[in-house]
């Protein structure tokens, strides 16, 4: 009899004690939404401030928190979004709906970027480069297309081909132009699509060329373009040449004929400078239909605007008829 009596006691105790502990907790509702469009935020994070008890939204936005009765402060955060703290508090048995709370878009400053300089040093770069200057492409180049005046460097193979100008193509240590990065000023212009270089599109651009590097096998040059078998680099700033103005014309088998006129002003006070060149060509081909009627044109414009910083602006164009290539 005393066990029963003691049994029933015991029972009893424990069911109060956890009916108390059921009752003295509650619950923390409401719904997370942009605040510039009203739209659900879905897996937004609800959490006690200064602790891991937390829970996120679902697919509508909306959360439930259960907590032990007391006084709380929740933060309701997203990614790309302001943080909200709200205070509350909570008693026995009671749910507190936190209703519509708006989170505001934030931005975020991201890290500098690191400019890389496309242009190796002699003896200071631990790549085989090789530089080749106005002096040389005006002496050796001739009437031919720019990328004939590569042939002088090692490991280096240009060809040129019938037909239109600007039909050449180069190979680096036996990749062919697919695989070598060619930039004009530092800008690739490789086809986006195939990594081919259409030069018939930059013909004209060697009489308005101040240098150029080229870079034999893989360098330090971060670009989307394949360059496993090296990097050229054209150059033709416009502060780089010196005033004057000059006209040219030449004529070779197959009846062609090539006209350059070219107008430079060197750099005017340290500052401005402009460069300006007109190419026709016109020829019958030495082989039957494989005549070419082309026009080119560029303009340079140059701006110094500190020691470290100089605006440049450029057109140039390069439009043209021809027969048949081979």
């Amino acid at each position: 009899m005393f066990m029963k009596k003691l049994n029933l006691l015991l029972t009893f105790f424990l069911t109060v004690l956890f009916a108390g502990v059921s009752f003295s907790q509650g619950t923390v509702t409401g719904k997370v939404v942009d605040a510039t469009y009203n739209e659900s935020l879905i897996g937004a994070t609800v959490v006690l401030k200064g602790t891991t008890t937390g829970t996120v939204t679902d697919i509508n936005g909306a959360f439930s928190l259960k907590l032990a009765a007391g006084s709380y402060t929740i933060d309701i955060s997203y990614i790309g979004y302001e943080l909200q703290s709200f205070p509350v508090t909570i008693g026995d048995n009671e749910t507190h709906n936190l209703g519509k709370v708006k989170l505001a878009s934030t931005t975020f400053a991201l890290e500098g970027v690191n400019i890389m300089a496309d242009r190796a040093k002699e003896r200071q770069t631990p790549v085989a480069l090789s530089n080749i200057s106005k002096a040389e492409i005006q002496q050796q180049l001739g009437s031919q297309d720019l990328p004939m005046i590569m042939n002088m460097t090692p490991g280096v193979y240009a060809t040129q081909q019938g037909g239109g100008a600007g039909d050449a193509r180069i190979n680096v240590r036996g990749f062919n132009q697919r695989n070598v990065a060619i930039m004009i000023n530092g800008v690739p212009v490789n086809d986006m699509e195939n990594g081919w270089v259409y030069w018939s599109n930059w013909d004209g651009i060697a009489d308005a060329t101040s240098s150029i590097q080229m870079q034999r096998g893989l360098s330090a040059i971060n670009l989307a373009t394949p360059s496993v078998g090296g990097t050229m680099n054209i150059i033709t700033s416009p502060a780089e040449m010196e005033a004057g103005a000059s006209g040219k014309f030449e004529y070779g088998s197959g009846n062609f004929m090539k006209t350059t006129i070219s107008a430079h002003t060197g750099l005017i006070n340290n500052k401005f400078a402009a460069s300006v060149v007109a190419v026709r060509k016109v020829g019958e081909g030495v082989i039957d239909k494989t005549w070419t009627d082309a026009w080119a044109y560029y303009m340079g414009l140059s701006y110094q605007v500190s020691k470290n910083h100089r605006l440049e602006a450029y057109i140039m164009g390069a439009p043209q008829k021809h027969g048949q290539n081979l």
